[in-house]
């Protein structure tokens, strides 16, 4: 093979999706906008529902049938609207009160709380009134044990501790290895979808695949030149939607009730040995699935025809993608041979630090004989005139 002809079709293959709207919608505009659009809109609404949920509450107030005075004190310190119901029960379900308290009598008396747990606004209400009512609990103990002349620390004669021993970076490796795994793999399967049906269909119904074949270049020159410009579209894909993604967990409050949460979240495992070797990892299932899908639109005879044909390829990814990246689950060398899991697998391995470099050498062997082999299917529907001129 010519390299300057390769070079040739890849610049003027790499200008066409430049200027194509869809392309580059789908290259540069989803990774960077959609994102942290979707993030922000994300944090918005689960701020505007926990407040809206504490301020339901207030106005609705709960039923309260209780005879223990202490109790109705403890009650009132929620700051939610007390009132009394005939039936408690349906004044939750029919959404008259957020929730309702009854005390049964017994020994001890038995404190009944009624919620709503599909209702946000229910749930918040009952999660005070759990609180106040542990208060008392925990108050009135003590105060029995003093009377009794009872030391308080027998109500802990031992605590409890859990110790993680695992790390920062292995928690934080386990989180974002989780996500970053299946997103990147779906999308660059996605992000490439259009340039490569943009290259085979696309050159069918402009009617400029003949003078590609008409020209000097070979057949295998032509799918190498049109491969490495799918390769491109999709590896910026990529990258752009791994930083886009960093930018977004780290800009947002996503979980921000949590502290442990947000600890775990802060420090992003992304050194310049991980993205080496997460770049040399997504390199061969770069080539295997530009391939994969230019060996598929080559049987389209339009662009329309080819999104059929693409879009449940990109459905089937995301089971294997999914699955590689659930905890639990270890990478083996057997498990090293299936694709796309595999590259989850490895991602997510990176990102905690444990990866194992033999599991890691078959996983990027096994890529490279599946992508080989995707190139070569490639390049033979490439010769057969059936597929190019299929009407």
């Amino acid at each position: 093979m010519r390299l300057p002809i390769i070079h040739a079709i890849y610049r003027k293959e790499m200008l066409d999706l430049l200027r194509d709207r869809r392309t580059l919608i789908s290259m540069l505009v989803v990774p960077l906008l959609v994102f942290p659009l979707l993030f922000q809109v994300i944090t918005r609404v689960m701020e505007r529902m926990e407040q809206r949920s504490e301020t339901e509450a207030k106005s609705m107030g709960i039923a309260v049938r209780v005879s223990t005075p202490s109790l109705r004190d403890a009650l009132e310190k929620t700051g939610l609207q007390i009132s009394a119901k005939d039936d408690l029960k349906s004044a939750v379900e029919n959404k008259v009160v957020a929730a309702a308290v009854e005390e049964v009598p017994g020994t001890p008396p038995e404190i009944r709380i009624y919620v709503d747990s599909s209702n946000p606004t229910s749930s918040a209400a009952a999660d005070k009134i759990r609180t106040v009512l542990t208060e008392l609990r925990d108050r009135r103990i003590r105060e029995s044990l003093r009377a009794s002349a009872i030391d308080e620390s027998v109500l802990t004669p031992f605590t409890i501790q859990r110790t993680n021993v695992a790390g920062e970076r292995k928690m934080a490796g386990s989180i974002w290895g989780t996500m970053l795994g299946y997103i990147l793999l779906l999308l660059m399967f996605t992000g490439g979808m259009y340039p490569v049906i943009d290259m085979t269909a696309g050159e069918k119904e402009r009617k400029t695949l003949e003078a590609f074949l008409a020209s000097p270049a070979g057949r295998q020159e032509i799918v190498m030149g049109k491969t490495l410009a799918a390769m491109t579209a999709i590896f910026l894909t990529a990258a752009l939607t791994l930083a886009s993604l960093v930018y977004s967990l780290k800009g947002t409050r996503m979980g921000g009730r949590s502290e442990q949460l947000q600890r775990v979240m802060g420090p992003i495992p992304l050194d310049a040995g991980s993205v080496a070797l997460i770049a040399a990892t997504l390199i061969p299932m770069t080539i295997f699935a530009a391939s994969l899908m230019f060996a598929i639109a080559l049987f389209a005879r339009s662009f329309k025809e080819g999104q059929s044909y693409l879009t449940p390829l990109a459905l089937v990814v995301i089971f294997p993608a999914l699955l590689g990246g659930l905890p639990g689950l270890e990478l083996t060398p057997t498990l090293c041979l299936i694709p796309i899991f595999n590259a989850s697998m490895v991602i997510r391995a990176i990102l905690r630090g444990d990866l194992s470099m033999i599991n890691f050498a078959i996983a990027l062997a096994a890529n490279l004989v599946y992508a080989g082999i995707a190139f070569f299917i490639a390049t033979r529907q490439f010769d057969k005139e059936s597929i190019l001129f299929r009407t």
